[in-house]
């Protein structure tokens, strides 16, 4: 079927005009319009018949997912289908905002997150809107690149192409993007809440290194990327770059300058959960040894606690020290100690945040809103440290045995051995 022409009106099945104002683009399933849809501007994806064996399959699943609605408000969920025109249809969803962009974008040098914190936050973001869609029984079985609109402004998330969502009872019958594919997939396996695992891997690894975890001196001296070498580098003898066992599928400085300017930055957990990904056994073995989305927001979530805005300058910088010096200004900055929640450690310095994931500690399936409920005070020239209440409950207070009360909206000073009671968690604070 060739394209809609500009003008065109079709109707949705709830019976409301779609009129078309401009093509977006185009891919292998179909072609994207931006349109009028009952008086407001959004989006229609109109399937190409001859490209869609199983096109009935898309009408019944998008029902289905228009009915039990967005799995988070990450998902730029579909809303209405077309009826058939010419011997297809598509759906309705919402228009990409002005100021996101495409994750492709960001992996072409196109634009930069404005800290590393914002990028830290996408991450969290992504994974985040994962562990809702899979725990409320979904698998997305195609994450790739091409999946997500990104501000860079601060790191927020928008999830697209979600027709290919679906429940594991009725899969879609499409593997996936070359490169982003579990490699039980590429050699003909089905999509699952695992493989999607690996996936978002490789789409975190990406992220923070902007090369392919699998794409060493090995894989990128093949003569040609055709069906046979991918299968051999991304299915049967997948080797992730950083092995630790096994250096023959390596990088080298020439071609990986990104990796080797930011491993070293990632923690030992980051690095740990890499590394546990695209290992041998998680790949060819045992796809549950793949890292849940849980495990990702928790060392995501400490990464992040480490970058701070330098008292002196201003400017981020990464405190991996107890004598912390700024990055920026080659300055030592003002660490007071460390605050203690759980497994988190949070840097005593000037305007550092505590947020609620902190406290829940990713505790329910709720997604990932960075929320903060403290901010770290301090007046250096009375060597005072406070943290101001920034929730909207009372916290409890306690210090070699007296109890006191740090009131929503307030501002308290710390001492150390103190510990803070906010709901059932435990803050505990350690001064220098």
């Amino acid at each position: 079927m060739a394209g809609l022409a500009t003008g065109t009106t079709v109707t949705t099945e709830k019976g409301l005009s779609v009129k078309i104002e401009s093509m977006i683009g185009e891919g292998g399933q179909g072609r994207v319009y931006k349109v009028n849809y009952n008086g407001k501007p959004k989006v229609l994806k109109m399937y190409k018949e001859e490209s869609v064996k199983n096109l009935e399959w898309f009408r019944q699943n998008l029902k289905r997912n228009i009915s039990n609605g967005a799995p988070s408000e990450k998902f730029i969920w579909p809303e209405d289908i077309t009826r058939d025109v010419n011997g297809t249809f598509g759906y309705i969803m919402e228009l990409r905002p002005s100021d996101y962009v495409t994750f492709d974008d960001i992996l072409l040098a196109k634009c930069e997150f404005s800290s590393f914190t914002a990028m830290i936050n996408c991450a969290l973001n992504i994974v985040s809107a994962f562990r809702v869609l899979h725990r409320k029984g979904y698998v997305y079985q195609d994450l790739n690149n091409g999946n997500f609109f990104v501000r860079i402004s601060d790191g927020d998330v928008l999830i697209c192409d979600n027709d290919n969502v679906s429940d594991p009872d009725h899969p879609s019958g499409i593997a996936g993007k070359a490169r982003y594919m579990a490699p039980s997939v590429v050699m003909g396996g089905k999509p699952s809440r695992l493989t999607d695992r690996f996936s978002l891997g490789v789409c975190l690894f990406m992220l923070f290194m902007r090369c392919h975890p699998l794409e060493g001196v090995r894989t990128l001296s093949a003569p040609e990327m055709n069906d046979y070498y991918l299968q051999l580098h991304y299915g049967k003898q997948p080797l992730f770059i950083a092995d630790p066992n096994d250096k023959s599928n390596g990088y080298t400085q020439e071609i990986h300058g990104n990796f080797f300017r930011r491993w070293p930055l990632m923690t030992k957990q980051i690095k740990e959960l890499f590394t546990r990904t695209f290992s041998q056994e998680a790949m060819l073995k045992n796809e549950a040894k793949y890292p849940i989305e849980t495990e990702w927001c928790k060392a995501l979530l400490q990464f992040r606690t480490y970058f701070l805005r330098c008292p002196l300058c201003g400017k981020e910088t990464y405190n991996d020290s107890s004598s912390p010096v700024c990055k920026c200004c080659k300055k030592p900055y003002p660490m007071h100690g460390i605050i203690n929640i759980g497994k988190y450690n949070i840097p005593i310095v000037k305007d550092v945040g505590i947020y609620q994931e902190h406290i829940d500690d990713f505790s329910t399936e709720e997604q990932f809103y960075s929320k903060r409920i403290g901010t770290v005070r301090t007046k250096s020239s009375e060597n005072l440290v406070a943290v101001s209440n920034l929730s909207d409950i009372n916290w409890s207070l306690d210090l070699n045995g007296k109890s006191g009360i740090a009131e929503a909206g307030g501002t308290f000073r710390l001492f150390d051995g103190m510990s803070v009671k906010i709901g059932n968690s435990r803050m505990d604070i350690n001064l220098e």
